[in-house]
């Protein structure tokens, strides 16, 4: 297997690949820091959002905002963990591989994974750059008994089990009476890029007695 260095910034622990590089890769955890930033086409900047602690002057500019969702990743068997930011598409490409992982059960975090960086199909059926993520046969670089725990929070004791963007979606309905077969068919409208068999899945978890509930898009895995 050919595989290129990761690209390591000389200021911080966080790496990326550029356009057609491929790299491995061994999450640390499979719950990532998400941040919603803005992205400035102009200058090429990020800049956080303030919303959370008050007024945000980007909100008010109307500078488009971002999803980044962090992971940290072993590259090498130093145990020293780095930071890959994933987009939302990337982001959801990893939650739905590892719930596929844990179903078959097994732990995501015992896999290296090849990284690719190339173009990543979105739930809305575009393309958008992004990390094609796929599990190797390769030894673990990093034992388990070295990886930080993964019950040590609440956060990282769930996995998404629906893509948060079909979440972020419904946040304004949750709660509202619907059946399962209308839960179906928004979501084939919507999200045309999902198969109708996930499509189906998603309606069965989140419609509970014909209400909808976002609860349920996210489970304990361990």
């Amino acid at each position: 297997m050919s595989v290129d260095d990761w690209i390591q910034s000389p200021r911080s622990q966080r790496i990326w690949l550029e356009n057609s590089m491929t790299a491995l890769g061994q999450f640390a955890f499979i719950a990532p820091i998400h941040r919603v930033k803005h992205w400035n086409p102009t200058t090429k900047r990020r800049n956080k959002c303030w919303a959370k602690e008050g007024e945000c002057v980007f909100c008010k500019n109307g500078t488009p905002k971002i999803n980044e969702f962090t992971y940290g990743i072993y590259i090498s068997d130093k145990k020293e963990i780095k930071y890959l930011t994933l987009t939302v598409a990337s982001h959801t490409q990893a939650q739905r591989l590892f719930s596929t992982l844990i179903d078959n059960g097994t732990n995501p975090t015992d896999f290296v994974f090849e990284f690719k960086k190339g173009k990543v199909k979105t739930t809305f059926g575009r393309e958008a750059n992004g990390y094609i993520i796929e599990p190797t046969e390769l030894d673990a670089f990093v034992a388990e008994k070295f990886r930080p725990s993964l019950t040590n929070s609440d956060e990282q004791s769930h996995v998404w089990v629906v893509p948060e963007e079909v979440v972020e979606f419904l946040k304004d309905k949750n709660g509202e009476p619907m059946s399962m077969i209308d839960l179906y068919l928004i979501l084939k409208e919507q999200f045309p890029a999902i198969p109708e068999k996930e499509l189906k899945k998603y309606a069965v978890k989140l419609c509970e007695h014909n209400v909808l509930n976002l609860m349920n898009a996210r489970q304990k895995w361990i």
